[in-house]
């Protein structure tokens, strides 16, 4: 209940960024809009995933940069979030991995709960590399 109360806030308090939880529409967005993606996974059973939403992810300044990237919700314990993490060497969660889906590539990864400032970071860097002028 406690996970679905956090998404439910992310998803209404997330007026920036456009979120999916199905890796086809995210991707195929994603070549429609010509932006990277931002894979999220996550698991309802994570204290950290969980620290991370909360704190981290819904904050203003965070969803103002994501806005630049589809982001892409995962469980991992789901049958696409764990073929997914296969696919991309996921190590747990929460992990973010950043991908260009027009060279098939991963762009960075971030493991574990990261400060909000290294989030912001990382993503300055990968709209560096991706020529995102509104970074």
């Amino acid at each position: 209940m406690q996970k679905i109360l956090v998404w439910l806030i992310l998803l209404v308090s997330t007026s920036f960024a456009v979120w999916f939880g199905k890796v086809s529409e995210g991707l195929e967005y994603a070549q429609k809009e010509g932006k990277p993606v931002a894979f999220y996974f996550y698991s309802n059973y994570c204290p950290y995933c969980a620290q991370m939403e909360e704190f981290v992810l819904n904050q203003e300044d965070v969803q103002k940069k994501l806005e630049n990237f589809v982001v892409i919700n995962l469980n991992i314990s789901s049958d696409e979030g764990s073929k997914w993490a296969r696919k991309l060497g996921v190590p747990g969660v929460p992990t973010m991995v950043f991908y260009d889906p027009k060279q098939e590539k991963v762009l960075g990864v971030l493991f574990g709960s990261r400060p909000r400032g290294e989030i912001l970071n990382t993503i300055q860097k990968i709209c560096r590399m991706q020529n995102l002028k509104a970074c």
